[in-house]
């Protein structure tokens, strides 16, 4: 199903409270979505945890949907390098005889909200990279020529995006990072941090928790080691497996994301919650809105006569950076299915 962005996040943002979802900060989402193409699959919204109100916005197109055709049809007409390597990007993701048409189930677009402007800001684009990630039991570990295939894309896709060659330093990089995985871990996307003025790679990938520290060696990772594993220990239970984002360039950066993904609901967020507001980046008004936070809702989605079942996510990703005391961010995704009725 393909949805409107504003459209979206008008029928969602009711589900909720003040805590997550300002009045400020929904007015700059208004601001910012109306001027997004109605290419969406799903939307999520990305709160800080501590006091700070803003919330950003994220949209996915899917490609068993039709996301890339949709974008391509209702692509902004804006001039930026982010927004045309996105178009490009999408143009050949719509190719039936691309490699990205085959491999790339998925592309995120990211937006930093600030302020009110009514125009969109530049995208940061994440597509997914791991063809197997919607698959219900995805294989469980990947061989070299999966490997080797991930880099390939990686590669195309990075430099669609930025409408320029990846430097070869940084390929470098990610391939040490992604052979450097145990069988059982795997990219997932990649994302260029060229529209936030950064010359470097985004990585998102997932891991058995408890092989975590030992990658992170074999990769020589700069960042600090002593904060990790307690928080490893007081987050993530042993034996399970789990998300992290690293920044690379010519090496690898020492900022380092964890993905913690549990469903809303899920009995296991409460430890995890009362932690983090324990450790002081989380509010207590925010946690208790999150374990609120609905699985399911029926909304009347814009041009259906009957209402729709809206499936939703929630992650939390903690954000250990050189200098900077532990962050921590929700998200909220919200996944409209089909409906019985159009």
């Amino acid at each position: 199903m393909i949805v409107a962005p504003d459209a979206m996040l008008d029928l969602v943002a009711p589900l909720l409270p003040g805590a997550l979802l300002a009045d400020s900060a929904r007015s700059a989402l208004q601001a910012v979505t109306r001027g997004l193409p109605r290419a969406a699959s799903g939307i999520a919204l990305e709160c800080r945890l501590e006091e700070n109100p803003r919330v950003d916005f994220l949209m996915y197109l899917l490609a068993r949907s039709g996301g890339p055709q949709a974008f391509l049809r209702h692509a902004p007409a804006l001039e930026s390098r982010a927004w045309r390597g996105v178009f490009d990007f999408c143009a050949e993701w719509a190719e039936p005889a691309s490699l990205l048409h085959d491999e790339v189930p998925a592309l995120w677009l990211e937006f930093d909200v600030r302020g009110d402007s009514v125009v969109a800001p530049q995208p940061l684009p994440f597509p997914c990279i791991e063809r197997h990630i919607g698959d219900e039991q995805p294989p469980e570990e990947q061989d070299e020529h999966g490997r080797a295939v991930c880099l390939d894309i990686l590669d195309r896709a990075t430099s669609l995006l930025l409408g320029r060659p990846l430097p070869c330093a940084t390929f470098d990089t990610a391939a040490r990072l992604a052979r450097r995985l145990p069988r059982r871990g795997r990219v997932l996307h990649v994302a260029p941090l060229a529209s936030r003025g950064v010359d470097a790679l985004r990585l998102v990938a997932t891991i058995p928790r408890d092989e975590l520290p030992a990658h992170l060696d074999r990769i020589e990772w700069p960042g600090a080691r002593p904060e990790l594993e307690p928080l490893l220990a007081a987050m993530v239970p042993a034996n399970t497996r789990m998300g992290f984002h690293l920044d690379i360039s010519d090496r690898v950066l020492p900022t380092l994301g964890l993905e913690l993904h549990h469903a809303p609901g899920d009995p296991r967020w409460r430890p995890i919650l009362d932690e983090l507001v324990a450790r002081g980046v989380c509010t207590s008004d925010k946690r208790d809105a999150l374990l609120q936070f609905p699985p399911y809702a029926r909304l009347a989605l814009p041009e259906h006569r009957a209402a729709s079942p809206v499936s939703t996510t929630l992650g939390i990703k903690l954000v250990l950076a050189p200098d900077e005391p532990l962050a921590a961010k929700a998200y909220l995704g919200f996944v409209p299915l089909h409906p019985l009725l159009g």
